[in-house]
């Protein structure tokens, strides 16, 4: 059983870097793990080796934001964490 088992985990800036480590730290723990970026190419890319989803977002976008969170809450029914 892991450490976010049944978590629902939003992870922005996760197309690489240190958002993509995150993302795979979170996903290894047990969490649903959703990656948002601006870059979408490599988040996709990132959110398929990962085995995670992958959704556009600016985060200085307060219209996206709300898009970004209305998707997950359909998705997974709520939102446990954010890493931003």
């Amino acid at each position: 059983m892991g450490l976010l088992d049944n978590k629902v985990a939003i992870i922005t800036g996760g197309a690489r870097g240190q958002g993509a480590v995150e993302g795979q730290l979170f996903s290894d723990a047990g969490a649903t793990v959703v990656l948002t970026d601006v870059l979408d190419e490599q988040g996709e890319q990132t959110a398929g080796e990962l085995g995670c989803d992958y959704l556009h977002l600016d985060v200085s976008d307060d219209a996206g934001w709300d898009t970004v969170v209305a998707e997950i809450t359909a998705r997974h029914g709520r939102i446990d964490v954010l890493v931003n």
